[in-house]
């Protein structure tokens, strides 16, 4: 009977994941587990993510001192403003400090592909972002650095011009490869984040519901 209680309190909680992703989703941010000046890789919940580059700025910008991802401003979430609910993971990031061509590869397709943006710009010095994709701007607002003194960032289709620009890109269809480029500025910073599909939860439910039928026929 425990593991009956058991199955049932797992199943609800990944029923009311895939009712709670219509309003504001969890995601899963990258874990990066090496960066180097032309290199990273990393895991972003069970799928690999690579990172090339001819001129990233390295470790140094990956410290655990300081969590850059901040929102210090509850009326104005540069992160969790839009369709997600957590902000990157604190201390995960990869820097860019100069104008660079980057090409991310993924281990499959990502349906919902987040990229967080931080510190794009600065309010004398525009950086654009030139992608291979187009996307959506899903948040922004004021972060670590203050906010883009243009309160309308110059964002549409596949390009993206920020003035101290902190907020979420959602990508509208799968992603297998991305490609962008950058103009050159002190630093700003990115990273990645995907949420669950719901047919994954849909077929975790099934495979629960089937243990405790099995169950409730044993007993």
């Amino acid at each position: 009977m425990a593991h009956l209680q058991i199955a049932r309190g797992v199943l609800f909680a990944a029923l009311c994941a895939v009712a709670g992703s219509a309003s504001a989703a969890v995601v899963t941010w990258t874990d990066w587990t090496r960066i180097s000046s032309i290199s990273a890789a990393g895991t972003m919940g069970g799928v690999s993510v690579s990172v090339a580059s001819a001129n990233m700025n390295g470790p140094s910008q990956t410290g655990c001192g300081t969590n850059w991802w901040t929102q210090p401003n509850p009326a104005d979430l540069a992160y969790t403003g839009g369709s997600v609910s957590n902000a990157p993971t604190p201390c995960e990031q990869i820097g860019l400090d100069s104008a660079t061509s980057v090409t991310v590869t993924f281990g499959s397709a990502i349906d919902n592909l987040y990229m967080a943006l931080l510190s794009v710009g600065r309010p004398t010095v525009p950086v654009t972002y030139d992608f291979d994709h187009a996307f959506v701007i899903d948040s922004e607002g004021a972060g670590f650095w203050g906010n883009d003194i243009t309160n309308g960032v110059i964002g549409a289709g596949d390009t993206l011009t920020g003035k101290e620009f902190h907020g979420l890109l959602r990508f509208t269809s799968p992603v297998t490869s991305l490609t962008f480029s950058t103009t050159a500025e002190n630093w700003h910073a990115f990273t990645f984040g995907t949420i669950p599909e719901p047919g994954t939860l849909a077929l975790l439910g099934l495979g629960l519901a089937g243990l405790a039928a099995t169950r409730r026929r044993k007993q």
